[in-house]
């Protein structure tokens, strides 16, 4: 589980690039720019007068004092807009057995390098097997099925191949765990005409033994947990 910050709301008014929201907070309509943790395309969610939560650093090496955290594009719904999260989310799942398919393994160490590419977890069984860990934060929705991603990634298209090739060798055991950071998902699916380069690698993945496994969460504007497994399709 993360626990968030306290937060405060504000209205989306644009987003002038990447990684800035423009907002104006509802309690004193005072405009502010907003860092944006998640640089993906998320125009499914900040739709005009969506409601986005921020909280405030007053860190002297900040250039923006305020981050969005979650995003409400319609009422009830909550989606972070933190990346990051996810991590944190699997780590703490891991090392509480909190998911089935990763029972077994145990947390060896976090951002693990192998040859020239860094992979978010190595896990280690009883046996001294080792599985190389990707993971994938999702909050593309439509219809109540999760898809990733929502903008072209070849970083992670590349990690897929490399963790293929690992596979194949028999060095590692691997695997990509995809989580939804919103409540509404009840299953993930490659986002075919996005990346169909991530979604043929994803493919080849999956033929070769690549672990893949879908969670999703659930969240308030408080905290935010892994709730259960839910189906992956290819």
């Amino acid at each position: 589980m993360v626990v968030f910050p306290p937060l405060i709301t504000a209205t989306f008014i644009e987003r002038p690039n990447r990684f800035i929201l423009v907002l104006e907070r509802k309690d004193t309509k005072e405009l502010i720019r907003a860092h944006l943790p998640d640089p993906g395309r998320l125009k499914e969610l900040l739709v005009k007068d969506a409601t986005v939560w921020v909280t405030y650093s007053d860190k002297s090496s900040r250039k923006t004092k305020w981050t969005a955290v979650l995003c409400e594009p319609e009422e009830g719904l909550y989606v972070s807009l933190q990346t990051t999260v996810a991590n944190r989310l699997v780590e703490s799942a891991i090392r509480s057995k909190a998911i089935d398919s990763f029972s077994e393994w145990g947390l060896v160490r976090r951002e693990y390098q192998v040859g020239s590419s860094r992979f978010d977890f190595l896990l280690e069984n009883a046996t001294k097997e080792q599985l190389l860990l990707e993971v994938k934060s999702v909050t593309l929705a439509r219809d109540g099925k999760g898809l990733f991603p929502d903008a072209p990634t070849a970083r992670g298209t590349k990690h897929v191949h490399e963790l293929t090739k690992l596979v194949q060798t028999g060095t590692y055991k691997t695997g990509i765990l995809f989580v939804a950071q919103r409540a509404d998902i009840t299953s993930i699916s490659s986002e075919k005409v996005i990346d169909p380069d991530f979604n043929h690698a994803l493919e080849k993945a999956h033929e070769e033994g690549v672990k893949i496994v879908a969670v999703t969460s659930s969240i308030s504007t408080t905290k935010i947990s892994i709730e259960k497994e839910i189906p992956f399709f290819i």
